[in-house]
């Protein structure tokens, strides 16, 4: 192999942004080929490029927005091509390689090192060997788990089959993916199913909570068992990030649930027709699948106008950094929120827990959010020219897509080419993460800092 080969598959010469993104697009285009052949789909014919290349975005992306539902497209091959899609999704190409690396060379690159870390939103360097090894064990031990309780629910019903529609489901709900094999209603059937409900509610926080938050919690709560911490002394010593994630992710599953309660009690093509345990389930199913799960108990275009712009609202937010989840995260909101509230205030430090914000995380936040919004009005802006549906169903699924959530009004599958095509490059950028995008396509300079006289501009 020649050195200038072996240089293009290790992808020397890129930056880790770079590497991050072509590592999803490498996986993207490999899995809509695999889709499009006759031996993944149930009539035995070529799958259209475009379509392929959407369910395999969506996949790797981990969105769940479907052209088509796989349980009637695909044949058991093309249904493990895209459980596999949304494994490599999950966990991100790069961990994978560099945890199998990490197998058999004992060590990684400053350059790969330098990508993990910006792939897993970290400032510092981490033992990765460790860290990696730890967020694989992680995975499958949920997944495994999942599959165990989820099958008391599929195997009566499907009989062994059963087993394959648990492993699935438990995957693809770790990884906020939000696909399943059952049918083309999602889980809709099963909207009065607890185990079913709290399996799949588990798995979707677990996966979006991020691996740090996890870790956090595993040290600090084997301390705690051991008798080496106090209950009061674990909550102060836990990381502020952990701090946020869990108090955000509360107030962003229970407030939108009790909302859609209440929203929806009486609504026949909702809440109306289910008893008060249905009522609950359902409330609570669909305010977590919202953390960009992409699963569905109920029929989302069957909701009033208020209730689905609550889920716009929290979609956009979606989970918290470093796991499975997209959305702008937990961490960002809560970081201009606190950042908002210490101004009126008058507070010249940003603080929370004791804990000072620093300038640069606020700045970065407001980036982030300030781009997301631009990306998404940008995606609305097209998707409006291309296609004829209401206002609120677009941006529906355009906030569905760029923080790779997966639900949709039902348009998906009616969506034009050229809009198809909007929705994939949202999920995309959603995926791999707005300043990680831009980063990769943006060539930087160094150029000498210019310290300019300071200028005044009148606002609010």
């Amino acid at each position: 192999m020649t050195s200038t080969l072996k240089k293009i598959i290790k992808l020397d010469g890129f930056s880790p942004s770079q590497k991050i993104a072509i590592s999803f697009v490498v996986v993207i285009v490999l899995g809509a080929f695999a889709l499009m052949l006759p031996i993944s789909n149930v009539d035995g014919k070529y799958f259209s490029f475009i379509d392929a290349l959407f369910m395999s975005t969506s996949a790797t992306c981990v969105t769940g927005l479907a052209v088509v539902p796989p349980a009637i497209q695909f044949t058991t091959f093309g249904q493990v091509v895209l459980l596999l899609l949304i494994q490599i999704g999950g966990l991100g190409l790069m961990s994978m390689v560099a945890s199998i690396a990490l197998s058999i060379r004992k060590k990684l690159s400053i350059q790969n090192k330098l990508a993990m870390r910006e792939m897993l939103n970290q400032t510092n360097m981490l033992d990765f060997r460790k860290f990696l090894f730890g967020i694989i064990r992680f995975t499958f031990v949920f997944e495994i788990i999942g599959t165990i309780i989820l099958s008391f629910a599929f195997v009566p019903e499907y009989g062994l089959k059963g087993i394959y529609i648990s492993i699935f489901t438990s995957i693809s709900a770790f990884c906020n993916a939000g696909f399943d094999i059952i049918g083309s209603n999602s889980l809709v059937e099963y909207v009065n199913n607890p185990i079913v409900n709290f399996t799949v509610m588990i798995l979707i926080i677990a996966g979006g909570l991020g691996f740090i938050v996890y870790f956090d919690l595993r040290d600090k709560f084997k301390d705690f068992f051991r008798g080496k911490l106090s209950f009061i002394r674990l909550k102060q010593r836990l990381m502020l990030q952990t701090k946020i994630v869990i108090v955000i992710s509360a107030i962003l599953i229970f407030i939108p649930a009790l909302l859609i309660f209440i929203i929806e009690f009486n609504n026949p093509a909702t809440l109306g027709n289910l008893g008060v345990d249905g009522k609950i389930y359902a409330s609570l199913f669909s305010s977590v699948t919202l953390r960009t799960a992409g699963f569905a108990t109920l029929d989302f275009a069957g909701f009033y106008p208020v209730s689905q712009f609550i889920m716009i609202i929290c979609m956009f937010i979606g989970g918290s950094p470093g796991g499975t989840a997209g959305g702008i995260k937990t961490t960002t909101l809560a970081i201009i929120l606190i950042n908002v509230i210490c101004n009126i205030r008058g507070q010249e430090k940003t603080s929370i827990f004791h804990r000072h914000i620093s300038r640069d995380l606020i700045v970065r936040s407001t980036t982030i959010l300030v781009i997301n919004l631009g990306v998404l009005f940008l995606g609305i802006f097209g998707l409006l020219i291309v296609c004829d549906f209401d206002f609120i169903t677009i941006i529906f699924e355009a906030v569905s897509a760029l923080a790779t959530v997966g639900l949709t009004l039902g348009i998906t599958t009616l969506l034009p080419t050229i809009a198809k095509i909007i929705v994939v490059v949202l999920m995309y950028v959603g995926r791999i993460g707005i300043l990680t995008f831009l980063v990769s396509i943006i060539r930087q300079e160094t150029k000498k800092s210019v310290d300019y006289a300071e200028g005044n501009i009148m606002i609010g």
